[in-house]
């Protein structure tokens, strides 16, 4: 079981002390003395344990901000490495488990990182994954049937080799066979963080009872036995000088989703920022996540169908419905704001059975074109842009 940390450390003497202890405890580190690369790691992988040395406390609480903000590490181990207690409280409302001060003295620094590592490997056995090679067909937005191979699986999410980049904030529909059984899993997930190889990590949003029993089953199985849950006990804060506050339970930190989606895409997208269109063509190639009340009815009928509209565009729009139309379909959507109330024409593009339908719309007439244009300025106007 390999545990990994990253260790952004500005000055030489500490990193190179924390480099060896890390080094004999078998952890595997990787050294970023850059903050702003060091935030964008954060957004990329999951790390056991991130250590932080600043030119000042203030860089330091920055990027601890940052690693909380992370979905992947908003509960990862935090080390603040100090020169003295300015800001301590404010580090420890951060979720800092570990606080190092300078000069770091390689024997201190050992123990208070062995105290560390038995804390990553309870939580490591948490969140186990059991390593997978198979092939899946992903839907998502209008693309329908891409191919992707499974890397790795856990209860809540999994990495995936797609290829190529995605739009960010996809949700993605999978469906797959694992090794060594017969049945097919089918399930929703949304895009937690990808990098510019194609890979990426799809935390599971839907998972039907059957695809669920699939899941366990394979991963009990496959995890190796020393990675099956135990009992997590509370984190006991080491430090080098005496302060008042004793403990910390990492099982107690939470911290807000809003933010955490936000920064989390921010970063993504200063990995590959998107290509900003002119002004005048902004609607045009601007997709925008979104989450609008919305019925649905199939043209020539006036059986409403309840669903939400999400992932919207000038040219369609995504539609989370349980019984989608068969694709082709022709479909009215009535769309309802406290400002106004629009109606919209178009053409199901892809049919996901049990999570919903890609639309394209249909604008032939300046009113159908007006509405589109309504609903996109809406939109607009409350949301920020997902590429």
């Amino acid at each position: 079981m390999t545990l990994s940390a990253l260790l952004v450390c500005v000055d030489q003497a500490p990193a190179q002390v924390l480099g060896g202890v890390l080094e004999e405890l078998s952890i595997r580190v990787e050294s970023c003395p850059d903050f702003a690369r060091a935030a964008i790691r954060l957004a990329q992988e999951r790390f056991d344990v991130v250590i932080v040395d600043g030119e000042s406390n203030k860089d330091v609480i920055s990027l601890l901000r940052d690693t909380r903000a992370s979905r992947l590490n908003d509960a990862t181990l935090a080390v603040a490495v100090v020169a003295g207690q300015e800001s301590i409280r404010e580090m420890f409302s951060l979720g800092v488990n570990f606080v190092l001060y300078k000069p770091v003295a390689y024997e201190r620094a050992l123990s208070s990182m062995r105290a560390a590592r038995e804390v990553m490997r309870k939580d490591k056995r948490k969140n186990a994954r059991a390593d997978v090679h198979a092939h899946a067909t992903v839907d998502y937005a209008t693309v329908e049937r891409e191919r992707a191979t499974l890397i790795n699986l856990a209860q809540d999410g999994m990495s995936v080799q797609f290829g190529k980049k995605l739009p960010p904030v996809s949700k993605v529909y999978f469906q797959f066979k694992l090794p060594g059984q017969s049945a097919n899993i089918r399930l929703s997930g949304q895009m937690v963080w990808q990098d510019w190889k194609g890979r990426a990590g799809v935390q599971f949003v839907d998972v039907p009872k059957a695809s669920r029993r699939l899941l366990t089953d394979f991963l009990a199985a496959h995890v190796p036995s020393d990675s099956r849950p135990d009992r997590f006990s509370d984190v006991t804060v080491e430090m080098e000088e005496p302060f008042q506050l004793a403990t910390v339970s990492v099982a107690e930190q939470t911290h807000g989703r809003e933010k955490k989606e936000t920064v989390h895409y921010a970063a993504v997208q200063e990995l590959a920022p998107a290509v900003h269109p002119d002004a005048d063509n902004r609607r045009i190639q601007v997709r925008y996540a979104c989450r609008l009340g919305a019925e649905v009815y199939r043209t020539g009928t006036s059986v409403p169908h309840h669903c939400c509209l999400t992932d919207l565009s000038s040219g369609g729009c995504y539609l989370e419905v349980p019984l989608p139309f068969p694709q082709g379909s022709s479909v009215e959507i009535v769309v309802r704001t406290y400002e106004m109330k629009l109606r919209l024409r178009g053409a199901v593009q892809t049919s996901h059975p049990g999570y919903g339908m890609g639309v394209a719309f249909e604008m032939k007439t300046k009113e159908e074109q007006g509405n589109v244009k309504k609903l996109t300025d809406y939109v607009a106007s409350t949301t920020e842009p997902s590429n």
